[in-house]
């Protein structure tokens, strides 16, 4: 699903890409390809579309999946798009739940090593649960694209995992 142009003052305020693209490419010899989802009924993807945005003029490959889906759809669009990491990102869904059955979808189709990151609103529990889980990063509101980007290569490269607290 292609996705829409990001509003005025996202791009305005976007600089030439930065460093993190080219260690992807470094380590999947191509640039990374990024899922990014919207889990459950949150309707609100404002963030999630300038964060594409970001990550399209760092030289990703970006997929948007859309609104509504299931951890089933995504497990399967990774697949089908080869994707190198699943992004998610939430607002009013439950975080932890949805995550938990995504990493389980993903390890049934053969992707159990697949980078996933979460951003949007996500208590301190969830954060901790989250962890747990093994995600790679997590990016509240107010992360600075910088800071995504970083995290984002960091998380392709296995370099450690950007999750505060």
């Amino acid at each position: 699903m292609p996705l829409p142009p990001a509003p005025p003052s996202a791009r305005s305020s976007l600089p030439a890409a930065t460093q993190s693209a080219s260690k992807c490419r470094n380590r999947t010899g191509h640039m990374a390809r990024i899922l990014l989802a919207k889990l459950g009924t949150d309707a609100h993807d404002n963030g999630i579309t300038v964060v594409a945005e970001w990550l399209r003029r760092d030289g990703h490959e970006v997929t948007y999946s859309g609104l509504y889906v299931t951890p089933e759809q995504v497990a399967e669009l990774a697949l089908e798009t080869a994707a190198d990491v699943v992004g998610v990102s939430y607002l009013a869904s439950e975080p932890v739940y949805l995550t938990a059955r995504l990493l389980e979808r993903l390890a049934e189709k053969g992707l159990e090593d697949m980078p996933v990151v979460v951003g949007g609103v996500v208590t301190p529990t969830s954060t901790k649960r989250l962890r747990d889980l093994g995600i790679e990063g997590i990016f509240p509101p107010g992360s600075r694209r910088q800071a995504i980007l970083d995290g984002v290569a960091a998380a392709l490269a296995g370099e450690g995992r950007n999750i505060p607290g």
